[in-house]
């Protein structure tokens, strides 16, 4: 039988709790990997933490944790929760089946009734019917740290991106372009208003483009020739009157959902590049591409397509300031 569960979190949380139940043997997963490969980032607090868990007794362990010492943000937070929801028995609180799937909820991992008591089943160890916190820290833990491995792959797709010039000929997958649009549409926008609109140009509209651009500037383009392009996607947003403050609101978002979009694009081997210039506020622009100014102003376009000579190829530009220079604290 095969089962998938989705969660709010990181994928490798799944794996840890695919592995408890394949163990308890009640059920097999498939679970979904990111396919980018980066170095996972292991905090020396949580594998100190977890080496020193291990190696305790179980009244070790109570005690440890009844005091809150020598835990990871993450476990600590796994504590409050479980503690929030427990009742004591003989004088020790512990977690029953009906609250299980609380927590796992709590602390954003999906699972069905059935997965949560399969799930109980294994970490009861002593069968019991009562699960201690020292039971279910250690698989929390382990799960807790594989997602980092996730947040670590994720962080490094954000890191790695470069915006790409030049271009290969071979078109790009319209189901990657759907993709990317779904990540974007999900950036963040306070009041709801999805301003944004995507606009897939094709290589009749394109080459009205160029024309447009040799009409005003006599050349075709500044890095490569705008018909050999392979994806073009103009971005829009809504058009207010009179209203300074909305319109800043939604280009905002759109900035957020432009971004998405390249990520997106990125995490699939694809490059882009957010371009904009004076024939992008052009009327002959908003004719071609079938934009009402009077509703409409353009963000920009979105260049996409396989990088010539690979993404790798890509020249990143150098940032002149770190962490330390831009990152300040108040008391």
């Amino acid at each position: 039988m095969v089962t998938m569960f989705t969660t709010k979190k990181m994928t490798p949380i799944l794996r840890l709790l695919s592995i408890a139940l394949l163990i308890s043997g009640c059920y097999s997963f498939h679970v979904h990997q990111p396919n980018h490969q980066h170095v996972p980032r292991t905090d020396t607090n949580t594998q100190s933490s977890m080496k020193t868990l291990l190696h305790m007794s179980a009244a070790e362990q109570q005690q440890q944790i009844s005091e809150g010492e020598g835990l990871t943000a993450e476990q600590e937070h796994a504590r409050e929760v479980f503690f929030s929801l427990v009742e004591e028995k003989d004088g020790t609180k512990k977690l029953g089946l009906p609250d299980l799937g609380n927590m796992l909820h709590a602390l954003d991992i999906d699972a069905s009734e059935e997965e949560a008591e399969a799930l109980f089943k294994y970490l009861d160890s002593d069968g019991s019917g009562q699960i201690s916190f020292g039971e279910f820290l250690p698989w929390y833990s382990e799960a807790a740290e594989a997602a980092k491995e996730s947040a670590s792959v994720f962080q490094g797709i954000i890191q790695s991106r470069r915006t790409v010039d030049r271009f290969d000929e071979t078109p790009v997958d319209d189901a990657v372009l759907r993709r990317a649009v779904e990540c974007a549409i999900a950036a963040p926008n306070r009041r709801l208003t999805e301003p944004w609109r995507f606009v897939r140009l094709g290589p009749d509209t394109v080459s009205k483009l160029t024309e447009l651009k040799r009409n005003v500037d006599g050349d075709e383009g500044s890095f490569q020739q705008w018909t050999k392009i392979p994806g073009w996607c103009v971005v829009t947003y809504k058009r207010y009157k009179g209203d300074n403050w909305a319109q800043r609101e939604d280009f905002k978002s759109v900035c957020c959902a432009v971004e998405n979009f390249m990520l997106s694009m990125w995490s699939e081997g694809i490059g882009s590049k957010w371009t904009d210039g004076p024939i992008q506020r052009t009327p002959e622009f908003a004719e071609i591409c079938g934009i009402d100014t009077e509703k409409e102003k353009v963000a920009g376009v979105i260049w996409y397509g396989f990088a010539s000579g690979g993404l790798g190829e890509a020249v990143p530009k150098t940032r002149k300031k770190g962490v330390n220079e831009i990152l300040g604290y108040m008391p």
